[in-house]
């Protein structure tokens, strides 16, 4: 009986100090105290300001941020597989060549969606919403897209680093301005401007901070500075490049459109209490994919890591023993969740919002199910698979979108809920079984890992 506690103890400290546990954990940890303060905020300004208004920030919020994905590639997703890889076989040069042309990118980016939305408010405000007022606020918000696109390659660096606690330290400063600028507007009376002033400054503030110490840490670490870099180093890399940068692209656009046009549907058949009620409710499934997102990032650069390495025989094994270790448990903890949200939200939010209930629950479902291969979006990234990721998204992505006009029209925000919920697991399973066909090792891949055994690397410890 003693032997058996202690070598369930063991196991317990091998388990706590697994570096997917541990990293994973810590930055879960620091997402649901962000989650916690986001909570409150969101508390303090639909309590504050009411549905009607609540929902108007709602609708200022949605347009740049539909048009930015427009825009936006999220360089994330590519500049951490080569930062991640190029650190690995000690190519500092195209390490810094990488991190210039994810900042700089980003930038340029993010001025053009400023400048889009800033000629384009106008038309909105007043032939959408409805709401000719709410062009300057439109245009307030999107000031803050280039300070805030500083965040991309900043995490890039930092995660394939391992610099977990440093990015969980942002994640928790990240929220913790936002709640005390809006704080502080409502309460010196500034009501729906308030709040959107207050979102943009903490955009501003978390991007400017992120970039200042990814570049501080590269300096450290004996890289210099990224800007000295020049974007020759990785000019043969370029039409691999554009090929990422390409799908990537159209992965950003249409998430932009998953998130706001249901948003912006609402808002125009229904109203903007619905419209609220549908931020509210993506706002609370959110925090409970958190977990999940912080799993994904930890084992993001670890992949990539491992696929430049050469160590591909593991990953099979590897991702096996994530799907329980991680999967498992949070997918079941999101699942016991479920039960108590009538009670949790009504008790939260106030009885007003008792319409949002079944249409989070249908939502958490999808999460939990998603939440159970937590490493999947990682593992089609790392791996260079982007296009079948890609691809498999469009096609959830369009019909969801494309259903989205009739059952607003028709069920308003239950509806959509709805659809998106089932096309989620859809999406997720079809996924699945394209990854599980990869991994037997097609023709294609063992080509590859025969062209990479002529230039060996060194191997990646977990």
């Amino acid at each position: 009986m003693f032997g058996t506690n202690a070598i369930s103890i063991k196991k317990l400290k091998w388990l706590l100090r697994h570096p997917l546990v541990s990293n994973g954990g810590l930055l879960a940890i620091a997402q649901y105290i962000a989650t916690g303060l986001n909570l409150v905020t969101t508390i303090i300004a639909a309590q504050s300001l009411g549905p009607g208004e609540y929902g108007i920030v709602a609708l200022a919020i949605a347009y740049p941020t539909l048009l930015w994905s427009f825009v936006g590639v999220k360089s994330v997703s590519i500049t951490t597989r080569y930062i991640a890889g190029f650190r690995v076989t000690k190519e500092s040069e195209k390490l810094k060549a990488m991190c210039k042309l994810g900042y700089g990118l980003d930038f340029i980016l993010s001025l053009v969606a400023f400048v889009l939305v800033s000629a384009t408010a106008w038309w909105i405000a007043r032939f959408v919403y409805d709401i000719p007022s709410l062009s300057l606020l439109m245009i307030t918000y999107a000031a803050s897209f280039p300070f805030f696109s500083l965040t991309g390659t900043s995490w890039a660096i930092l995660s394939s680093w391992q610099r977990f606690r440093w990015l969980s330290v942002f994640q928790v400063i990240d929220p913790a301005i936002t709640l005390i600028l809006i704080l502080g507007f409502l309460l010196a009376g500034f009501r729906i401007t308030g709040v959107v002033i207050a979102t943009a400054l903490g955009h501003t503030i978390i991007g400017i901070a992120m970039m200042f110490t990814a570049t501080y840490m590269l300096y450290r670490e004996g890289f210099g500075f990224w800007w000295d870099a020049s974007l020759i180093d990785i000019a043969q890399l370029r039409k691999e490049l554009v090929s990422f940068t390409g799908w990537n692209y159209l992965m950003v656009t249409l998430s932009g459109l998953m998130g706001q046009v249901p948003l912006m549907l609402l808002g125009y058949f229904r109203g903007p209490e619905e419209a609220g009620f549908y931020r509210l409710a993506t706002s609370i499934v959110m925090a409970g994919s958190y977990l999940e997102t912080s799993l994904g990032k930890v084992v993001y650069p670890v992949l990539s890591a491992r696929w430049k390495a050469m160590e591909k025989e593991n990953i099979k094994r590897t991702l096996r023993r994530w799907t329980f270790l991680g999967g498992v448990p949070l997918s079941l903890l999101l699942l016991l969740v479920i039960p108590f949200l009538p009670i949790l939200i009504q008790m939260v939010f106030g009885q007003k919002y008792r319409p949002i209930v079944l249409g989070v629950q249908l939502m958490m479902i999808g999460t939990a199910i998603s939440a159970l291969f937590f490493w999947l979006t990682a593992f089609y990234y790392a791996t260079g698979k982007i296009a079948m990721w890609a691809k498999g998204y469009s096609t959830y992505a369009i019909a969801t979108i494309g259903v989205a006009w009739f059952v607003v029209q028709q069920w308003g925000f239950l509806g959509i809920t709805t659809a998106i919920s089932i096309g989620k697991v859809v999406f997720i399973l079809l996924m699945l079984f394209w990854a599980r066909q990869l991994y037997g090792f097609d023709k294609t891949s063992m080509t590859h890992i025969a062209r990479l055994a002529e230039n060996p690397v060194p191997k990646i410890k977990n």
